[in-house]
């Protein structure tokens, strides 16, 4: 019952690292879940309990940034929630150390499988961890004297277990203020990393999207250069056969046309003048207009005279 009452105690400690979160993602499941691997490695030491516990979960955060982002605050507050635990019983301060190294491993263990990019970083803080390690071998072999010197010197024993235990405390505490600033260093690189991950992400999407955008704008000016290039292309149209309009004149038909606007009054100016717009005789008799005849720019005079003797033609064609 003790040790489900801790193992809750653990569990609301660490429930209270994630309700700062905007959205939390996390549920008091997956808090459950993730404290009995973690327990599970420490036993064993086995990197395949966590590394399927954090697939799990994964898998069932659909790999959102923000969930594994409060996966890892969770992990880095779990060897300060066992330290609170912890600190309620009556443990010598270098087994606390001790302890505190394990659980230290078992969280860099998790959080190297989790992110992968801060395994360097650990690794070089493990190295500190293991002379620390040897001093506290060293001063459990000093703790360990036989009991036959203890008789001989008491006084001189019991001097030397206050000091080494004075000495201890200090090293922990030391220790522990260091850790808890690595500790704090090390949870604000991990949120670093996974929020340059979450905009790259966010920056591959806007790359798509403009790249989107920029598809769609070619495919339109190519359409409007399609239809610019049919708009400019000369429309072909049956030629339509123009009676009024002659052909080269064949010197028959000048001859005719010349005989007859004398005839009419016309002077040379006003016969080059039909001559230069190659009208033949039955182009002014029955298709020449008034309009016509004013782009020739004749004279009103030979004008009214021409313009009178064609429409007394055409009214006794009638």
């Amino acid at each position: 019952m003790q040790g489900a009452g801790q193992c809750g105690a653990l569990d609301s400690e660490l429930e209270e690292t994630t309700l700062g979160a905007e959205e939390p993602k996390l549920k008091w499941e997956h808090i459950t879940t993730l404290i009995a691997s973690l327990r599970e490695f420490v036993r064993s030491t086995d990197r395949k309990i966590i590394a399927t516990t954090l697939s799990k979960l994964k898998l069932e955060l659909d790999f959102d940034s923000h969930g594994i982002s409060q996966v890892q605050v969770v992990l880095f507050g779990f060897q300060d929630a066992v330290n609170k635990v912890l600190r309620n019983h009556n443990i010598k301060p270098h087994w606390m150390f001790a302890l505190d190294s394990i659980i230290r491993k078992a969280v860099q263990a998790a959080i190297t499988i989790l992110v992968p990019e801060l395994r360097p970083h650990f690794s070089l803080a493990s190295e500190s961890d293991t002379a620390d390690q040897d001093d506290l071998e060293a001063e459990d072999d000093h703790e360990e004297q036989p009991s036959s010197q203890t008789v001989q010197r008491p006084h001189v024993v019991l001097d030397d277990a206050v000091a080494t235990s004075g000495v201890s405390t200090l090293s922990s505490t030391v220790s522990h203020d260091s850790q808890s600033a690595h500790r704090s260093l090390t949870v604000q690189l991990g949120r670093m990393k996974i929020e340059t991950n979450r905009l790259l992400e966010e920056l591959v999407q806007k790359e798509k999207e403009l790249q989107a955008l920029l598809h769609q704008a070619i495919e339109e000016k190519d359409q409007e250069i399609k239809h610019l290039k049919l708009k400019s292309q000369p429309i072909d149209i049956p030629g339509l056969p123009v009676c009024h309009l002659n052909s080269p004149g064949t010197n028959t038909e000048d001859s005719e046309l010349t005989e007859w606007l004398r005839e009419n009054g016309a002077d040379e100016d006003t016969i080059s003048r039909f001559l230069a717009e190659d009208y033949s005789l039955v182009d002014v008799l029955y298709y020449v207009t008034r309009d016509d005849l004013k782009c020739l720019r004749l004279r009103g005079g030979v004008l009214c005279t021409l313009w009178k003797a064609i429409t007394d033609f055409r009214d006794k064609q009638t």
